[in-house]
């Protein structure tokens, strides 16, 4: 599989976790990035409903960077929306739901939680 800008920014960020540069370098990547939101069902006109996973006492929606990504995960077709990072964090902030970004099916596998959306959210209104 194709390595992809977002894999490329995680993997400079998880190189220097100190480096605060090189993670905010990740965040620019994944609000500039086109992503595909995991849904619950086909959508219905404008009206979506992702599809939500608790994972340790958290709540997270899973988007991926390509829909093949999606795919994988899910072993086969799956409904999805196709949204701005930049969007989606707007969708989420303030609702206490974080980030699955490519579970499980590329070297950009990462969850960011609510409190870090919101952060992002925040960040991505302000600049």
């Amino acid at each position: 599989m194709t390595t992809t800008p977002l894999d490329q920014a995680h993997a400079a960020m998880e190189a220097a976790p100190a480096d605060d540069a090189a993670r905010l370098r990740f965040y620019d990547r994944l609000a500039g990035s086109e992503l595909v939101l995991m849904l619950e069902a086909e959508p219905e006109g404008d009206r979506i409903r992702p599809a939500i996973f608790p994972v340790e006492e958290q709540r997270f929606v899973l988007v991926f960077d390509r829909e093949e990504r999606l795919t994988a995960f899910a072993e086969g077709p799956a409904p999805y929306a196709a949204l701005s990072g930049r969007a989606l964090a707007a969708m989420l902030a303030g609702q206490g739901i974080g980030l699955g970004v490519n579970l499980g099916v590329a070297p950009s596998s990462i969850l960011i939680e609510a409190g870090s959306v919101d952060w992002l959210a925040e960040t991505l209104a302000t600049a």
